[in-house]
């Protein structure tokens, strides 16, 4: 029997906040999990979004900084690396390790500015993460057209030196471990520009847009089109080199985005090659429909005071977008049912509606859907709508990273 949905695991928060199994702290419970994953939601694929990142990590607060090193388990005796694979594959399944590329974190701000702007006041807003190679690397962070303001968390990737600390990050993980590939998702919980145009001008992209076009991007006016193009073909650049890395070890490469042709909010306008990466065979499987605005466990607004305007489109308000069911049958569909990518659906923002699914799953071209597994393994917190109450206070987990 086929499984044709994909099972979303962001280990993280069942273990900071889940509940029994659904804490997923023991090898027995994953794997009591791990077949309701498979038997509830019909999952034959498994993203794991581990806490091994391949990189040391700094939590930030007001009483000092802790630094994780790579590949430490907060579950004494517990390697997540060797356990998930082998009990996805005892259960027929396949299991990719879920990574981000503009997720690296942001600096802890002041008391009186987290008062007033913060991740989410449940969680975040009086800490905050950085990545080691976002702590020693400022200056590949995105920056304004001044130069002077970063997008904290979120890595230029016109950068070589940034593609090759991913490809470095990602490959390195996925040659010690048995998982059957890598899903890089594109959502990125850094806070998000004051306006869709606002990051992109580093050096490197300057330099690139001056010798293809001729001029500076200084120069008033320039061509946003082909800007935000050469940004989201760094991406596809990244793309393309991960899928050589990881083909030359026998892994697949998945990918997650927003709906549409944008990277949306809270990144920008940089152009969503989707259609090339599935007609070059770049990616195994794309996941559309990921949302950077809640979290996908317990639907939390993040930075609810900071949205910005000015996206060509914009996945949260709908602006010009079809809706989901017509654009995915006129736009994806037909693309993805003539490639060699599978297409999947996120639902872990929606309800169960097994009507909505249903017609989804009708669509030529959808090969399935994604589902979160911490709503559905732990009804207590999801009915509560927060975390409060919980009673693991002895793990200290970065479970607002997901």
């Amino acid at each position: 029997m086929t499984h044709r949905n994909i099972a979303s695991v962001s280990w993280g928060d069942h273990l900071a906040f889940g509940e029994g199994d659904g804490r997923l702290d023991t090898p027995d419970a994953i794997a009591r999990r791990m077949a309701r994953w498979r038997d509830d939601l019909d999952a034959g694929i498994v993203h794991w979004r581990a806490l091994d990142w391949g990189v040391a990590r700094y939590s930030l607060s007001d009483q000092g900084n802790t630094r994780t090193e790579a590949g430490a388990s907060p579950v004494p005796g517990l390697d997540e690396k060797v356990l998930v694979p082998r009990l996805a594959h005892d259960l027929g399944m396949e299991a990719y390790l879920y990574v981000t590329v503009f997720d690296e974190g942001w600096p802890l701000a002041p008391p009186e500015e987290r008062a007033v702007s913060h991740h989410n006041p449940q969680h975040g807003r009086d800490t905050s993460f950085l990545t080691e190679f976002a702590m020693e690397h400022p200056e590949y962070m995105m920056v304004d057209r001044s130069g002077l303001v970063r997008q904290w968390g979120v890595p230029c990737l016109a950068y070589e030196a940034v593609r090759a600390e991913f490809r470095r990050r990602f490959t390195s993980l996925a040659a010690g471990m048995d998982f059957d590939g890598v899903f890089v998702c594109l959502r990125s919980q850094s806070r998000p520009a004051d306006f869709a145009d606002q990051f992109g001008f580093n050096e490197p992209v300057r330099r690139d847009y001056q010798r293809i076009h001729g001029r500076s991007i200084d120069e008033e006016p320039f061509d946003a089109v082909a800007w935000r193009e050469q940004l989201g073909g760094y991406l596809t650049q990244l793309l393309a080199e991960l899928r050589g890395d990881l083909s030359a070890l026998g892994k697949k490469l998945g990918v997650g985005a927003a709906r549409g042709d944008v990277l949306g909010p809270p990144l920008g306008n940089a152009t969503l090659e989707w259609r090339d990466w599935i007609r070059r065979g770049l990616v195994n499987h794309l996941v559309i429909g990921q949302n950077s605005s809640r979290c996908p466990s317990m639907w939390l607004d993040l930075w609810p005071m900071h949205r910005g305007g000015g996206y060509v489109q914009n996945y949260l308000s709908g602006e010009n977008l079809p809706p989901p069911d017509e654009h995915i049958q006129r736009d994806y569909a037909p693309v993805a049912a003539h490639g060699r990518t599978a297409l999947y659906v996120a639902r872990q923002w929606s309800e169960r509606n097994r009507t909505e699914e249903d017609n989804v799953l009708k669509c030529k071209g959808v090969s399935g859907l994604v589902f979160s597994t911490f709503r559905h393994d732990n009804p207590g917190p999801v009915a509560r709508g927060n975390w409060w109450g919980l009673p693991h206070k002895n793990i200290q987990s970065p479970g607002f990273i997901r």
